[in-house]
C-alpha cells in the first residue's frame, strides 16, 4: 500500500487518527478539535478511520444531550456524518487485537492508527491517553497535537 518515493511528490500530510470525543467537539464547537478537522481540509494531516468509527460518530451525534448544540447550528446529523466521511481515509481492519483493557471499545482507535502508520492517535479518552503511545503511534490531546506539531495555531 506504500509508494516508492520518486522525491518529486510533495510532501504528504501527516496520517492521525482521532476519537469520536474529538469528532464530536470539532463538530460542533470551535477550539482546538475544530483546528484538528481544519488541518485536514487543507491536506496538512490526513484522518484515517474505519466503518465502524464513523457510525459511533453518527450514534453519538444523536445522543439527547448534543441535540440543543445540533439544532443551533441548524444542521442535521447526516450534515456532520457526510463532512466526516468525505474528510477521512476510510480503512479497514483484517482484526482487532485487544489493547485498552479498561475499555475494548476503544481498541479499534489504537489499531486504525498502527495499521495506517499513524503518527498520532488524538483522543480526550482517559483509557486512550493512559497509554501514551503504542508500537510508535502518540497518543495524546488535541492540545498536545497542536502544541508538538502546528503550535503557530495556538497563539491564533
Amino acid at each position: 500500500m506504500r509508494r516508492v518515493s520518486t522525491g518529486l511528490e510533495s510532501e504528504s500530510p501527516m496520517r492521525v487518527v482521532i476519537d469520536t470525543n474529538v469528532w464530536v467537539s470539532g463538530l460542533l464547537w470551535k477550539g482546538t478539535p475544530w483546528q484538528i478537522l481544519r488541518l485536514a481540509e487543507e491536506k496538512k494531516v490526513e484522518i484515517y478511520a474505519t466503518t465502524s468509527m464513523l457510525e459511533e460518530l453518527e450514534t453519538v451525534l444523536q445522543y439527547p444531550r448534543l441535540q440543543p448544540r445540533r439544532l443551533e447550528l441548524g444542521l442535521a446529523v447526516v450534515d456532520f456524518t457526510a463532512y466526516a466521511t468525505a474528510l477521512v481515509s476510510l480503512v479497514e481492519l483484517e482484526q482487532i487485537e485487544p489493547v485498552v483493557i479498561a475499555d475494548p471499545d476503544d481498541d479499534v482507535f489504537v489499531n486504525c492508527a498502527l495499521a495506517v502508520g499513524a503518527k498520532y492517535l488524538i483522543s480526550g479518552n482517559q483509557h486512550l491517553l493512559a497509554l501514551k503511545q503504542w508500537r510508535g503511534v502518540s497518543i495524546v490531546t488535541p492540545h498536545q497535537f497542536l502544541e508538538q506539531e502546528f503550535p503557530h495555531l495556538l497563539a491564533e
